[in-house]
């Protein structure tokens, strides 16, 4: 049982570990394509986007959607300015062109303290493995 702790083989393994967890909760999915803010309103007074799911930030609007020819998985990114043309822009071409589903949440601000906690939370984590580590290597040694 030394052995196994005191190799590097075990610590290796527990990286790896820690390494594969970290890289499967963080599997962001990237869009098809991004889209030029001229490029989403051209497409939707065309009639080509069929669904638009939109994020109010402080300056601006993130839009995701999908095009006529999109398959299901595909779906592009745009930024306009948020501002009362852009809003009037997207509703006037929603109504004339039978957009299926629109969506709009809300720009909400994220607390100071859960940016604190969140930022520290990872390095207290990864400071008690240590320590545990440590512990484990001074037990093993008596």
């Amino acid at each position: 049982m030394k052995q196994i702790f005191r190799s590097k083989i075990f610590y290796l393994i527990i990286f790896l570990v820690i390494l594969g967890v970290v890289l499967v909760f963080n599997n962001d999915e990237e869009p098809t394509e991004k889209l030029t803010a001229d490029e989403f309103f051209t497409n939707l007074a065309d009639g080509k986007v069929t669904f638009i799911e939109a994020e109010q930030r402080k300056s601006v609007i993130e839009i995701s959607g999908r095009l006529a020819w999109y398959e299901k998985d595909q779906y592009f990114v745009a930024s306009v300015p948020n501002s009362e043309t852009s809003l009037n822009r997207m509703n006037n071409a929603a109504e004339e062109n039978d957009i299926e589903k629109m969506e709009f949440t809300p720009y909400i601000e994220t607390s100071g303290w859960v940016t604190l906690f969140t930022a520290t939370i990872p390095f207290m984590i990864l400071s008690i493995l240590i320590l545990v580590l440590l512990l484990f290597r001074v037990i093993i040694k008596r």
